[in-house]
């Protein structure tokens, strides 16, 4: 599902859209300063352009004497005047070229600075606004086309909005600038160049036609590419573990030959498009200098004169082009913009009441009344689910694999609310409260722990800046997670690569301990968290968590049986529904579905449940 995803956004276009261009333009005002700055360095940069070849021109005149009949003896007369000139232009002309430069340097640097910026606020915006958006959401989106939004689609419109509309401006005013100063030189050969220009136009519709088209595929073949390669990558293990090397290798050489065939039919278009456009270049500028020559003898135009048009027709012809390609990258920005603002523009489905309570600590007690939930319309998840936890309580649930055992943990850390009865902690709705306070005092630890990027210690303070050294160590001796971190290289400063890739699962879930215990919640959920780990790390783990659980409001979530055999109560969830609760002893004399559980596990009886 990813893939065609991800297919969808590398190849869609979309027409200009003057809402969309609106909403985009905003992330630039904060900038106007700066753009209007760019502006006139534009300004400048195009006249001191197109200036350079007048300059040039009047070179050619003075060495020639401005005629094709002019004598030798006349082009001598006053030498030293015609070399000071010679000279003064020659310098000018430099002079010219150097500031140019300059103007040119400087709106380079000053555009790439306003869309750094612009790139840098609106990819902070999504991020942000990413991080408010409930877990619903994320369940339906896959990942990778949410990093496609801050990524591709982000620096799609950089590319566009900011530099792109800067320099066609630029290319604009070139046009405009060089087709006033020929008309106003020589009409007739201000003809004769444009009488290209239709042509020109005609084969970059039909290039950028077949070249668009092509781009596309291209893209898609790439995406392709990536979204094979992630996934094989991913899934090496099983990849290996069944022999299927040879034939991934035979799927990624086919990907990849539709790629390579897709850019070489990529290439043929521009090598058909290029000769025909510098062909039409080279027509112009023999019309050019057929119609000039003959003007030139006519003593209505200098060679100098032929020159420049000669120069302008190609300053002509290269805006035009580049015109055509950013069309192509209006396009596509537009149809970034318009997913980006699609993104923006969804409302998280879990929001705090106007009223929302944020009081500095919880007291821990839980109640689920009559709660009943579905991730998908009447596919009920819980039915009727009620139960209470005291402050200080233990209690395990236990059930067959679909039950709704982790469900029970989404919805008390309210990544979803529910679609019947209310769940309340000491005695308040959790609607009721902030999201952020609520879950400051809720800890859950998962039989999949995530690790992030950076050490040991930063894993366990996870942004809190205000836990000591000390009080990290103290921590992770009290779940018996120092004995391993401290002979790890560096200890609390080794790096933990990308999702604790470089740890054991034992160890990744001590660690898990240490940080939930250094955030110190009332409300600890345990979901799966013992299961995958040796005898050895099992029982450091077991103590792990009879420690974590010393001072907390502790619900665990557990296939094994073993360990939940001393919490206060026991509740044994079946489709979705309590079929029974009570204690470990009380259950098993009950000889119901938990006794057939545990006749399961211990003592290998079939007996279906």
């Amino acid at each position: 599902m990813s893939v065609d995803y991800h297919h969808e956004d590398e190849i869609r276009e979309r027409p200009y859209d003057a809402a969309l261009m609106r909403r985009l333009v905003q992330y630039l005002r904060p900038h106007m300063r700066l753009l209007v700055a760019a502006g006139v360095l534009l300004l400048f940069a195009t006249v001191f352009n197109i200036l350079n070849p007048y300059i040039t021109k009047e070179v050619i005149d003075r060495c020639t004497g401005g005629a094709l009949d002019v004598g030798v003896a006349e082009i001598l007369d006053d030498v030293d005047a015609r070399n000071r000139m010679l000279v003064a232009l020659l310098i000018l002309m430099a002079a010219v070229a150097v500031i140019e430069s300059l103007f040119s340097y400087a709106l380079l640097l000053l555009v790439t600075f306003v869309g750094q910026k612009t790139l840098l606020t609106m990819r902070l915006e999504i991020f942000a606004h990413l991080q408010r958006l409930s877990v619903s959401f994320l369940d339906r989106n896959p990942v990778g086309r949410l990093l496609t939004r801050v990524t591709n689609d982000v620096e799609n419109i950089q590319q566009t909005i900011v530099s792109g509309m800067i320099y066609s401006l630029g290319e604009l005013l070139s046009i405009v600038l060089a087709l006033s100063i020929m008309l106003w030189l020589n009409w007739q050969l201000t003809l004769v160049t444009l009488g290209a220009v239709p042509l020109v136009l005609a084969a970059s519709y039909v290039f950028r036609k077949f070249v668009r088209r092509s781009y596309q595929e291209v893209k898609r073949k790439i995406a392709a590419i990536n979204a094979f390669t992630q996934e094989n990558v991913g899934g090496m293990s099983i990849v290996q573990l069944f022999g299927h090397e040879g034939r991934s290798f035979e799927r990624f050489l086919a990907l990849n030959a539709d790629h390579r065939d897709e850019w070489f039919r990529q290439v043929r278009y521009h090598a058909t498009y290029f000769p025909v456009a510098e062909t039409l270049s080279a027509l112009t500028t023999a019309l050019i200098i057929l119609i000039g020559g003959m003007q030139v003898q006519g003593e209505a135009a200098t060679i100098g004169m032929i020159y420049l048009y000669m120069q302008w027709s190609s300053r002509l012809f290269e805006p035009i082009r580049a015109l055509t390609e950013r069309y192509n990258m209006l396009q596509a920005a537009m149809a970034s913009s318009e997913r980006i603002f699609q993104l923006l523009d969804t409302s998280p489905e879990i929001v705090d009441n106007a009223d929302a309570i944020a009081p500095e600590r919880v007291e821990g007690n839980v109640t689920f009344n009559h709660v009943s939930f579905a991730y998908e319309s009447d596919n009920w998840v819980l039915k009727d689910v009620s139960f209470e936890v005291k402050r200080g309580e233990h209690v395990a649930i236990v059930g067959h694999t679909g039950a709704g055992k982790s469900t029970i943990a989404s919805l008390l850390g309210r990544f979803y609310d529910v679609q019947k009865g209310s769940i309340t902690v000491d005695g308040i709705d959790i609607r009721d409260y902030a999201q952020s306070s609520l879950r400051r005092d809720t800890g859950i630890v998962q039989q999949d722990v995530l690790l992030f990027s950076g050490s040991v210690g930063d894993n366990i303070r996870l942004g809190d800046e205000s836990m000591s050294d000390d009080y990290v160590r103290e921590c992770a001796e009290h779940v018996n997670a120092s004995r391993f971190i401290e002979a790890l290289p560096g200890g609390y400063d080794f790096e933990v690569g990308e999702r604790g890739c470089n740890l054991s699962t034992g160890q990744r879930q001590l660690l898990a301990f240490a940080r939930t215990l250094a955030h110190d919640p009332r409300i600890l959920i345990l979901d799966e968290a013992t299961s995958s780990v040796d005898t050895e790390t099992e029982a450091l783990i077991q103590d792990a968590v009879v420690k974590l659980m010393e001072h907390q409001t502790s619900i665990v979530i557990a296939h094994r049986l073993s360990t939940v055999q001393h919490a206060d109560r026991i509740i044994v969830l079946h489709h979705g529904e309590i079929r029974e609760m009570g204690t470990h002893q009380e259950l098993l004399a009950h000889r119901g579905l938990y006794h057939t559980l545990y006749q399961l596990q211990y003592k290998g009886v079939s007996t279906a449940a």
